[in-house]
C-alpha cells in the first residue's frame, strides 16, 4: 500500500491506496504547517492523522509514505521532519517529505520541466529544471504572503476598518466585513485575534464578490493580488528556458475566476497556466509510488481519479 500527504496551513489531505493507485481511504482535516507549529508538533498531528487513516490495516503492509508539507521546504526541516516522521511511524517501509509545493508540481506537470505556484491561506513557488528545483517566495505569513488568501483577507479587512474610523475610501467591503462577522467592525476585533490567520483568510472571498459589484477599493485588492502572483510566476521563468512556461496552479485562491483571468492578462501568451485535474495529494501520491519503483502511468491515475470518487472522505480532525 502506499501513503501520499499534502500537509497545508489550512487543511491536510491524506489518502491510503493500493500500489496500482486504487484509493482505500481518503482523510481531509485541519493542518499543520511545519513553520508556524513547529516541526515537531506539525509532524504529532500528521501522525496521528496516519493512525486513523490506516486503522484496520497493518502499517507494516505500507511500502512507501510521502509527505508534502508546507514549511518544509528548507533542507534543514526536511531532515527534522524526516527524523520526526520515522520516529512516530517506525512500522512504514519507506518515508520521504519535502514541500507541499511538489505535491501540486507532480500533479499538475508530471516529470516536466516547470514550476508550481501555490496559492491558499499563503503563497509559495517551486521551479524545476531537469534535476535541480528552485523556491522563490513561500517565506511565510509574517515576512512575505502576498497573494495569498491571508494578505488578501487582511487587506479586505484594512479596507473595511479604515473606511470605517475615516482614513479609507467608502468601500461595500465594511458592510460585507459587518455582515460576515456578525457584529459592527469594533465589536468584531477579539474574534478576529483568537481566530487568527485562518479567519483573516476566510475574508479573502469578500474582495471579489465586491469586485464583481463594480467596487473600486475591492478592484484594487484584487489587481494588487494578481499582480504578485503574476510577479511571482515571472520571476520564476527566469529559471527556465522553453517557451510556453508551464505553470502549475495550486490552491483555493485560484479557483476565483476574474483573479485566474487577471494574471493570465498580464502574463501573455508565453505562459501555460495549468489548473491540475486532480488535487495536490495525487502529487504525493506519485511521488511515494515512484520511492518503490512504481510508475504513475495512465492505469494508476485512473485508478486513483475512479476510486478517489467513491470512497467516502473521513474527518480526522478529533484525532489529529
Amino acid at each position: 500500500m502506499l501513503v501520499g500527504i499534502d500537509v497545508g496551513g489550512t487543511k491536510n489531505e491524506l489518502v491510503l491506496c493500493e500500489n496500482d493507485g486504487r484509493v482505500l481511504r481518503h482523510m481531509v482535516t485541519w493542518g499543520s504547517n511545519a513553520s508556524e507549529y513547529g516541526e515537531e508538533r506539525a509532524c504529532e498531528t500528521v501522525a496521528a492523522q496516519v493512525h486513523l487513516l490506516t486503522d484496520g490495516y497493518d502499517e507494516a503492509d505500507v511500502d512507501a509514505l510521502y509527505a508534502g508539507m508546507a514549511g518544509g521546504a528548507a533542507p534543514q526541516s526536511r531532515k527534522i521532519i524526516h527524523g520526526h516522521l520515522t520516529r512516530l511511524l517506525p512500522q512504514i517501509q519507506r518515508i520521504d517529505n519535502g514541500s507541499d509545493a511538489l505535491n501540486g508540481l507532480y500533479a499538475g506537470l508530471g516529470v516536466r520541466d516547470g514550476m508550481v505556484v501555490i496559492a491558499g491561506t499563503g503563497t509559495s513557488a517551486f521551479v524545476r529544471r531537469g534535476s535541480t528545483l528552485e523556491q522563490v517566495g513561500g517565506w511565510g505569513y509574517m515576512i512575505d504572503d502576498a497573494g495569498g488568501g491571508y494578505a488578501l483577507g487582511r487587506a479586505v479587512l484594512n479596507a473595511a476598518y479604515r473606511d470605517y474610523d475615516g482614513r479609507g475610501e467608502s468601500t461595500a467591503l465594511t458592510a460585507l466585513c459587518e455582515e460576515k462577522l456578525g457584529c459592527e467592525l469594533p465589536k468584531g476585533i477579539p474574534a478576529l485575534y483568537r481566530g487568527g490567520k485562518r479567519y483573516i483568510a476566510d475574508f479573502a472571498l469578500l474582495a471579489f464578490q465586491a469586485a464583481e459589484e463594480g467596487d473600486e477599493v475591492a478592484l484594487d485588492i484584487v489587481g494588487w493580488t494578481c499582480d504578485e502572483l503574476a510577479l511571482l510566476i515571472r520571476t520564476c521563468a527566469q529559471h527556465l528556458e522553453d517557451t510556453p512556461y508551464q505553470v502549475a496552479l495550486t490552491g483555493s485562491i485560484w479557483k476565483n475566476d476574474r483573479l485566474l483571468t487577471g494574471v493570465s492578462h498580464r502574463l501573455g501568451e508565453a505562459y501555460h497556466l495549468i489548473k491540475p485535474q486532480l488535487p495536490p495529494v495525487y502529487g504525493a501520491l506519485l511521488a511515494a509510488a515512484d520511492m518503490i519503483g512504481i510508475r504513475g502511468d495512465e492505469a494508476f491515475r485512473h485508478a486513483f481519479s475512479e476510486s478517489i470518487q467513491t470512497v467516502k472522505i473521513m474527518d480526522g480532525s478529533d484525532n489529529a
